[in-house]
């Protein structure tokens, strides 16, 4: 990830903290959604939920399908609602039509 891609999270966290209520009763575990890719990290990407602004998300690498390339900054993917991580405010995707490994 360089520099650029971190300024696109900056101030995030506190936007995520502020709506995280309001972001897992819209956002239940097992919602389809639409995501955009916001930056790549070795461990997964990060993207906004479409309709969901202050929204955190995180598609684990483990989350891809084996031995495929993380998908560009900017591409949007159909995902599933897998989780939601308090201590960081993030909800955590995978791809639609994947099962979920965990």
């Amino acid at each position: 990830m360089c520099p650029d891609d971190w300024k696109l999270l900056d101030g995030r966290a506190e936007r995520a903290e502020r709506s995280w209520s309001e972001t897992k009763s819209t956002l239940p575990v097992g919602a389809r959604v639409r995501a955009r890719v916001l930056a790549t990290m070795p461990f997964g990407v990060f993207a906004d939920i479409e309709g969901h602004p202050d929204a955190i998300a995180l598609m684990e690498i483990t989350t891809l399908p084996s031995r495929s390339e993380l998908p560009a900054v900017g591409v949007w993917l159909d995902a599933v609602v897998v989780d939601h991580v308090a201590h960081n405010w993030q909800v955590r995707l995978r791809p639609a039509g994947t099962r979920n490994p965990h």
